[in-house]
């Protein structure tokens, strides 16, 4: 009677899980938890977790459709060179970009990867620029730090040297967008518009130092860190992308 009894509370219990691993299979544990703001890795190159950051002044409006497209571009770039491909740049990059895009990217070696990773923060922000018809250059100074592990449980704090960046791009057709911000990291679509990249030098370092260098290094901004731990047990963390791109959006 009592195996009886025992192997009917075992099948009921059996019945019981079995009803509640059909019932939840849309939402069972080994689910990933819904996320507004996407998680680094997937849409950034593995070892590349480095937020963006841009400064606003004079130069060109980061919410308007300058701003728009060149953060896009310039972001699109640190990612693609990072992950050695164009597919890391965001949607519309490529087209957006020269046509030598992928030998630009192989140019310039990765600061860091996968077996030593770097997370931290890169800073833009407008040092001058030319305007000729639908033609303009901008011309940015990029800061930045990061700290890479070097082995387990020891990284490295590295301060960026401030660079020029020059971009090169032309208007027509349809315009990115403009006023995006927001806590996502990356867009979560084409936000170029029809614009078009004619050049671009990642690190406008020429043999003899020029003005813009010296203006670069000179006007280092307040927001930036200017010392990081030389040798730590955990990383110092990247700070939060500004203006960053909407979390949710239909771009």
């Amino acid at each position: 009677m009592r195996t009886h009894r025992r192997h009917r509370v075992l099948a009921l219990l059996a019945a019981a899980v079995t009803a509640l691993t059909l019932g939840g299979c849309g939402n069972t544990p080994d689910d990933p938890a819904p996320r507004a703001v996407p998680m680094p890795s997937e849409d950034i190159p593995s070892g590349f977790d480095v937020t963006f950051r841009w400064l606003p002044n004079g130069v060109f409006d980061v919410s308007g459709q300058e701003g728009t497209f060149v953060r896009a571009f310039v972001e699109s770039f640190e990612l693609a060179n990072a992950g050695r491909s164009v597919q890391w740049g965001y949607r519309g990059f490529e087209e957006a970009a020269p046509s030598n895009i992928a030998q630009m990217i192989e140019v310039y070696p990765a600061e860091t990867s996968a077996t030593h990773p770097g997370v931290g923060s890169a800073f833009f922000t407008g040092l001058r620029r030319v305007d000729d018809a639908d033609w303009t250059r901008i011309v940015l100074c990029r800061y930045g730090y990061r700290s890479v592990q070097v082995a387990d449980d020891e990284w490295s704090g590295r301060l960026d040297a401030p660079r020029p960046v020059e971009i090169d791009f032309r208007r027509g057709g349809v315009v990115p967008p403009s006023n995006i911000r927001g806590t996502a990291r990356t867009p979560h679509g084409d936000v170029f518009g029809d614009w078009h990249v004619t050049r671009y030098d990642f690190a406008a370092i020429y043999p003899h130092t020029t003005a813009d260098e010296r203006a670069c290094a000179a006007g280092t901004p307040a927001e930036v860190p200017t010392h990081l731990p030389a040798q730590a047990t955990s990383p110092q963390p990247p700070m939060t992308p500004i203006p960053g791109w909407w979390a949710s959006s239909p771009l």
